[in-house]
């Protein structure tokens, strides 16, 4: 059962990216996270090795990268040490484990010091009809994208930075912008995943808190799906994931973006989107939350 989607939905901002751009670069000054430490969870493959290499591109202090992999952890750290004088620091760790994760993170911030930004990266799909799923591996995407992505908050909480500490999640725009047979459990339970993020934004202000939609990337996880869609540049959402641990992200709380929009446009807009409270989940026609 395949279906060939190009995922694209209407922009919030005039421009789409597909790629990383100036305003995202990792390498441009007004993203730099110099001194800082970065945690990275599933870490050392695809999305969340790139991301991690923004980070080190970006002049971080240390990066920490958490899979369940250690071999796979291992190849990483060696190419991450080529892309810049970050630290690059490896834990083996299973997002649905808390005890794991709350090791790791007292682990990291005894090596490197307190904790500036996370990336909450990890994550599962399963694929398969309603009534045809193995109910079992259906749910364990409540229990990686759901319950590890709290998991992966408190351990982080526990030992952040009292430096405007950041926790970036990754989303996806199935969860709010269509629905895809077979991809009911990743996109429930991302759902869920947002709606989460934006109450320990609300109960937790002094640390930003902020899901985003990495855009549809050639992926380990995207493999296994059986929707196919045209792929965005790994850049792309890295890039963005720097912006978003940047200054001039401060209006992003709470708040749900895709990494296609045009950041400087985004900025342009940030009182209008405090004001209106827009890129929250809500009912549509009815409303929006407080």
């Amino acid at each position: 059962m395949g279906q060939d989607w190009e995922f694209a939905a209407t922009s919030y901002t005039k421009t789409y990216h597909r790629e990383q751009y100036p305003a995202i670069d990792p390498k441009n000054p007004a993203n730099s996270v110099k001194g800082k430490v970065v945690v990275v969870t599933g870490g050392g493959a695809g999305i969340g090795l790139r991301i991690s290499r923004a980070f080190v591109e970006a002049g971080a202090k240390a990066v920490a990268i958490l899979g369940r992999r250690q071999n796979v952890l291992d190849d990483a750290k060696r190419e991450l040490e080529g892309f810049g004088a970050s630290k690059i620091l490896t834990f083996s760790a299973d997002v649905s484990d808390g005890d794991a994760l709350n090791k790791a993170f007292a682990a990291i911030k005894e090596q490197v010091g307190p904790i500036n930004i996370t990336v909450a990266n990890a994550a599962y799909l399963n694929s398969g009809l309603l009534l045809e799923v193995d109910v079992d591996d259906w749910w364990k995407g409540y229990e990686v994208n759901v319950k590890g992505t709290l998991l992966t908050y408190r351990a982080f909480f526990a030992n952040k930075s009292d430096d405007k500490p950041t926790f970036i999640s990754l989303n996806t725009g199935a969860s709010h912008a269509m629905v895809a047979p077979t991809m009911s459990s990743y996109g429930t339970s991302k759902f869920a995943n947002l709606h989460l993020v934006t109450y320990l934004a609300a109960e937790n202000p002094e640390v930003r808190a902020v899901s985003y939609h990495p855009g549809v990337l050639e992926s380990e996880m995207n493999s296994k799906g059986t929707i196919k869609f045209s792929f965005d540049d790994m850049s792309l959402p890295a890039g963005f994931a720097v912006w978003l641990a940047s200054d001039k992200a401060d209006f992003v709380q709470g708040r749900m973006l895709w990494a296609h929009w045009d950041v400087e446009e985004l900025e342009a807009m940030k009182e209008d989107i405090v004001k209106k409270n827009d890129l929250v989940a809500k009912l549509s026609g009815f409303g929006s939350p407080n």
